[in-house]
């Protein structure tokens, strides 16, 4: 029966015991590789990711505190400099005549027109005035001189504040003051502009042929035919300061402003009812400034000449200026004419009035507001004549109101 039947005590006591593990071999034993993590579950994610905010939350707070320390003392460095500068700026107020200028180092420095703060800067900048355009362009917009700068030409030189230059480019720009008296011709002008070295003669000259006049209402209808020079005796007689640095455009407008300032919208009116164009009265007061010599001839002489152009007579419709023959002697030979002889009022030449017929075809001068309102307002007479009084010594007229009492005039006072 041998061992394959087993005793009933022996079968219990193998049940209740344990098997005994059989050894594993080294070999068998399986490993998990290093990079190979374990699986995490929710809670410790959680736990992991609180701990990284906690970390940044650390981090975080003294970053804060550091950058509002930082603003705290940048405001209370610019509220300290802002102060100071005031301070200073109202203890020592900067203007023009406590500005020193170093003639060593001055230069010409130039604001053109429609030049920004920026623009300006950055040409202080380049030439060496400033160190900085930000803090320039700041201080300008800060001070309240943004706006402020006119164009012109301004000296400057290396060394001045901030301030100063501000100061003085907001100031006046250099100019030149030239004179141009009542009766000056187109030329004069021309010369004594070059003269006063403010730009050439021929450099005038040629633009007043091509500058555009579309703005200005008194030029309507102004006919070039024969005439001199296109804005003759439209170039307004008077004091001006024009910059150093003036072109001729600059020049020619400042002039024609002029005019139109002192030419009222009431003589527009006048010259209507007159039957005169604007043209037609300057080329009449021209002749007028030329030939009176006293305030209270003018509008005595201004009447003569509209009597004679009113004239139905042939005979006195030439107005026999002699402004006008001197005039064209000037203007054929250069050189003045001081008595008139014959052979003078027989130069041919549309100025000529001795030989042609009413107005002359432009203006002979640039004549004064006086003369203007001596046309607008002449004296009506009878009178046809005048002449000269050499006696008296002031430059008074003798006027008569037919040939023969004309004729007894010259022979006793000219």
């Amino acid at each position: 029966m041998g061992s394959g039947i087993r005793k009933p005590g022996e079968m219990q006591r193998n049940r209740n015991s344990a098997p005994t593990p059989t050894p594993r071999r080294e070999s068998q034993m399986v490993r998990r590789p290093a990079s190979v993590k374990s699986k995490e579950t929710p809670v410790e994610n959680k736990a992991k990711e609180r701990t990284k905010r906690m970390k940044k939350k650390r981090y975080k707070v003294p970053l804060i505190m550091f950058f509002v320390l930082f603003l705290i003392c940048v405001v209370f460095f610019s509220s300290y400099l802002s102060y100071t500068y005031l301070v200073d700026k109202y203890e020592n107020p900067v203007t023009v005549e406590s500005i020193y200028l170093d003639e060593t180092t001055s230069v010409k420095f130039r604001i053109d027109k429609g030049m920004t703060t920026k623009d300006i800067a950055d040409n202080l900048f380049d030439m060496g005035l400033i160190e900085n355009k930000n803090m320039y362009r700041f201080l300008s917009k800060f001070n309240g001189f943004d706006g402020q700068y006119k164009v012109g030409t301004y000296t400057l030189c290396e060394g001045l504040t901030y301030d100063e230059v501000m100061t003085l480019l907001a100031g006046e720009p250099e100019t030149v003051k030239v004179t141009f008296p009542e009766g000056f011709t187109t030329e004069q002008i021309a010369a004594r502009l070059e003269a006063n070295n403010v730009i050439t003669a021929e450099a005038f000259l040629n633009a007043l042929e091509t500058i555009d006049i579309s703005s200005y209402t008194f030029l309507d209808g102004v006919s070039v035919k024969d005439r001199d020079h296109r804005l003759d005796g439209y170039l307004f007689p008077d004091t001006y300061e024009f910059d150093i640095k003036a072109n001729a455009e600059d020049v020619i407008y400042k002039m024609l402003n002029r005019f139109n300032e002192l030419y009222l919208p009431a003589y527009y009116e006048m010259a209507e009812e007159m039957g005169l164009s604007v043209d037609d009265v300057i080329v009449l007061a021209s002749i007028v400034e030329r030939e009176a010599k006293l305030k209270s001839d003018r509008p005595k002489i201004a009447g003569v000449f509209i009597n004679r152009l009113n004239s139905s007579d042939k005979n006195l419709k030439k107005l026999q200026s002699c402004a006008t023959i001197r005039y064209v002697h000037k203007k054929l030979y250069n050189e003045d004419l001081i008595n008139i002889l014959e052979e003078h009022e027989k130069e041919d030449d549309p100025y000529n009035t001795y030989m042609y017929d009413g107005l002359t075809p432009g203006p002979i001068c640039s004549p004064g507001i006086e003369s203007i309102k001596s046309v607008l307002k002449y004296e009506k007479s009878d009178y046809y004549f005048f002449v000269l009084n050499a006696k008296d010594g002031v430059g008074s007229h003798i006027f008569s109101r037919t040939y023969q009492e004309h004729l007894q005039a010259k022979n006793q006072y000219g």
